[in-house]
């Protein structure tokens, strides 16, 4: 077979140069030779794409070994031939040397083909090894800069002795290469050595397989670390498995991103509860086991009362702590299997599990309320706040955590309704109420907007004069559709929906317009107290509201009273005490509404800058059924002397009632018996004609 090859020949002499050619031609090689002679044109001739040079060693000015060492600073990788007929040993031992490829005497080109083989086949060979050093040298290369470690085991070592780590491994792990070549890579797990993926990685290795698992890998300092782990045999030239390489890939960061995204999407950011998503989830479960073994589920739905005072007097840093604080109670009173869940704002959800009878239930709802009773240490202030909670039962109020979630909340408005700080059981009328609730609270989300709101004003009167000394201004709404709602309907959801804060604003303006202008028409100046609700009772926003008020009507600060409720006050105190001074410094005048039915603290009550006590009208009204009621009237009044304050008697319905409050000190008195609420129009005529109360008060 003729192989084909290219020759650059550097020969001067015709007669050898057509030996040469003739000699190709019989060694077998289609040959294309391109003769040079001299140095310039050695030079110009010099190109890759030649498969060998072979070269004279003497020529005219010029030798073979000069050629040589033109063609090493070239940097061509071309065999390179001598052929001479006066080269001498040393001088090809020299050639050899410097790095030609073979020498050969020109008598003896019979040789020439063998020779151009051997060169030929020992270049390939040459070349061959430098791709494969050059290839492994990458490789390595790579394995060392990779960004995963890597590991290589010997296959055929009982234990698979570890051969090799890069450094990677021990930038990942923080062990060194001296620590581990020769022992297992089962230290890694420490002792977390029976999680699952495990199994796949020993079958792999079992079975000279390639395997792949996820597993919990632990560092020299014990910390622990995600380790995405590939493991493939290695097999020789008789695929024998020798040994098995590892590619140790770290997802901590990934694992920890997804751990956040399940915590974000199951847990509630603020308190570390579970959150909707999570609690749909178990009671899920709940339900499903509650099937199986003919068992109950409950679900309480918890609502913080009066925690929107807090909110709004202190700020949300302070609301945050006490949710945080008030979920870390609801946790330590349930059993472990049981689930407490933040749905938002202060809204909680008990979920118990496996119940075997009501007493279960009334035993949780107990310990919470008792929980949520005790004080709240939030900033150094002790915060009151109780709870409110409805209770639904599967399967009797429901057979899905959709259903019982809507109704436990449906029961806990009932419990809100029948004084909060207790819980009260679903049943199915309630749903026909919350329906009406819902109505109630879409009209009254337009009552501003379509002026459906009026003032009623009541009169107090002195009880030593009969005279009208004050007026309570009264919100009073009437819908197209309801007819005229009652206050007691009304006022509660305006306090949970926020609406209280513009139907507030609307009283305060209202009420302080219109003294104005009864001023303005000549009638008395008679004070005028509007009641404040929990919601408005933030400083700032409540001193702008009434600085705005009187400025828009003129009307004198001295004639505008603010009735705050005894519970209202008692909720952050020195908060409270500072913005009554601020209230009073402008010449208003302050009452503390329903006294006797919260839990003032003397020591405190002594600090507030108040005028009047208002004693509820409910102890008024028993004073001669029940001798408790006699006792607190009693008790109120002379506390009212005892502080200078004067004392108001609400609810004042017969002479009898009167008699007696005027007798135990009160200095005024409000209610049925004097004067019921009036319209505006008819108090201005009131007030224009004076009461006739003299006569009965003189009595």
């Amino acid at each position: 077979m003729t192989e084909k090859l290219r020759v650059l020949l550097l020969e001067d002499r015709d007669v050898d140069a057509d030996l040469i050619r003739i000699e190709l031609k019989r060694a077998g090689f289609q040959a294309d030779v391109t003769r040079v002679i001299t140095e310039a044109e050695f030079r110009a001739a010099l190109e890759p794409g030649y498969d060998l040079i072979l070269s004279d060693y003497a020529l005219p000015q010029f030798s073979g070994l000069a050629a040589l060492a033109i063609l090493q600073e070239s940097g061509l990788d071309l065999p390179f031939i001598l052929v001479s007929g006066t080269i001498g040993e040393e001088a090809a031992v020299e050639a050899m040397q410097t790095g030609a490829s073979d020498y050969l005497i020109k008598d003896r080109l019979g040789r020439l083909g063998n020779s151009i083989r051997q060169t030929l086949e020992k270049k390939r060979l040459q070349d061959e090894n430098r791709i494969f050093t050059d290839t492994l040298r990458l490789r390595n290369r790579a394995i060392e800069a990779s960004l995963n470690a890597v590991i290589i085991t010997d296959a055929r070592h009982p234990d698979h002795a570890i051969e090799y780590v890069n450094p990677a491994f021990e930038r990942i792990t923080g062990y060194a290469a001296r620590d581990v070549i020769g022992r297992n890579c089962r230290f890694l797990q420490g002792n977390d050595r029976n999680q699952a993926p495990l199994q796949q990685v020993r079958a792999a290795l079992r079975h000279h397989q390639e395997g792949k698992a996820v597993l919990r890998n632990y560092r020299k300092d014990g910390s622990v670390f995600w380790n995405d782990l590939l493991i493939a045999p290695v097999r020789n030239d008789q695929r024998e498995v020798t040994h098995f390489v590892g590619i140790v890939n770290d997802i901590t960061e990934i694992i920890n991103y997804q751990q956040q995204l399940e915590r974000q999407a199951n847990y509630d950011g603020l308190t570390g509860l579970a959150n909707r998503n999570l609690l749909h989830d178990r009671m899920r479960q709940g339900i499903a086991y509650a099937q199986r073994r003919s068992r109950q589920l409950a679900l309480l739905f918890i609502d913080l009362d009066n925690f929107k005072l807090v909110n709004d007097s202190l700020g949300h840093e302070a609301g945050d702590r006490l949710l945080r604080e008030a979920g870390l109670r609801l946790k330590d009173q349930m059993r472990e299997d049981d689930t407490v869940a933040r749905l938002g704002g202060d809204e909680f959800v008990v979920a118990l599990f496996d119940i075997e009878d009501d007493e279960v239930v009334l035993n949780a709802m107990q310990r919470i309320i008792a929980e949520m009773t005790r004080p709240f240490s939030i900033g150094g202030r002790d915060l009151y706040v109780t709870c409110s909670i409805g209770v639904s039962l599967y399967p009797k109020d429901g057979e899905d955590g959709i259903t019982l979630l809507r109704n436990a909340d449906t029961a806990m408005y009932r419990a809100k309704e029948q004084g909060r700080n207790g819980f009260h059981f679903y049943t199915s009328d309630m749903n026909d109420r919350a329906v009406e609730r819902l109505l109630l609270e879409t009209r009254l989300r337009s009552a501003l907007e379509r002026n459906e709101f009026s003032l009623a004003y009541q009169p107090v009167i002195d009880l030593q004069t009969g005279k009208i000394c004050s007026m309570e201004a009264l919100a009073r709404w009437n819908n197209p559709v309801d007819g005229e709602v009652p206050p007691a309907r009304f006022i509660p959801i305006a306090e949970e929906t926020g609406l209280i804060l513009p139907i507030g604003d609307w009283v305060l303006n209202t009420a302080c317009a219109q003294v104005k202008a009864w001023l303005d028409a000549g009638l008395p100046a008679v004070r005028v107290a509007v009641n404040l609700s929990a919601r408005q009772f933030n400083r700032e926003r409540l001193v702008q509201s009434i600085t705005r008020a009187l400025a828009n009507s003129g009307l004198d600060p001295g004639l505008l009273e603010l009735e705050l409720t005894e519970s209202l006050l008692m909720q952050n105190a020195d908060t409270v005490v500072e913005t009554l001074r601020t209230l009073k410094a402008m010449g208003i005048g302050l009452s503390i509404d329903d006294f006797g039915t919260g839990y003032s603290s003397l020591s405190y009550l002594r600090q507030f800058p108040v005028d009047r006590l208002k004693i509820d009208r409910s102890f008024v009204q028993d004073i001669d059924k029940d001798s408790g009621s006699a006792l607190i009237v009693n008790a109120v009044t002379s506390l009212g002397r005892s502080l200078e304050l004067k004392v108001v008697a609400e609810g004042v319905e017969t002479a009898e009632q009167m008699h007696f409050v005027r007798e135990r000190g009160c200095h005024e008195s409000q209610g049925f018996l004097f004067c019921r609420p009036l319209t505006a129009a008819d108090m201005g005529a009131l007030l224009k004609k004076g009461i006739d109360a003299k006569a009965l008060t003189a009595a």
